[in-house]
């Protein structure tokens, strides 16, 4: 009776589907042009559309740049959701230091979690990189819509849009 449960306990457990971690970035919203940067009416309409869209997959973890542009971006996100975003130094001249300590911080997310990177156009593709995905090109400058989700288990790369449309190309 014992094996019989053990076995029936097993074939449920093996046929249950993977909880997947999930990695989401983006490069931050529409930036005005003062030092410092905060964004722009667009980027704000963009910043309230990335925290709609991700109710769906709410994230249990937010990481920014220390750029005011990044944070503003994910503050709708993290408001809604109650989370405190938390903020990833770059050291002066050192991004590859910043990478490796975003890379770090994302290996702490459990099964079933999902995690929000607000990044910029250089680090948003080297921390897919660092994480185990596939080359990406450096962000153009009109891409502010793009959404990447990373699945960690799975290790594949869903390249989305999310915001107003712009005319900048979704791949180079």
């Amino acid at each position: 009776m014992i094996r019989l449960f053990a076995a029936l306990a097993l074939t449920v457990a093996l046929s249950l589907p993977s909880l997947a971690q999930e990695v989401v970035l983006v490069r931050h919203a529409e930036k005005a042009t003062e030092t410092d940067p905060g964004l722009t009416p667009d980027g704000q309409a963009r910043a309230q559309a990335l925290a709609s869209l991700l109710r769906a997959t709410p994230p249990a973890m937010i990481l920014t740049s220390h750029a005011r542009r990044t944070r503003d971006t994910a503050a709708p996100t993290a408001a809604a959701l109650g989370v405190t975003p938390e903020v990833v130094p770059i050291p002066p001249g050192d991004m590859p230091a910043h990478i490796r300590m975003t890379a770090e911080k994302l290996a702490a997310l459990k099964p079933g979690q999902v995690a929000l990177v607000v990044g910029h156009s250089n680090t948003v593709p080297a921390i897919i990189k660092a994480l185990g995905g596939p080359a990406v090109p450096d962000l153009p400058e009109c891409a502010f819509g793009r959404l990447y989700r990373w699945d960690v288990a799975e290790k594949t790369l869903r390249i989305e849009r999310y915001g107003v449309e712009s005319n900048c190309p979704l791949a180079e």
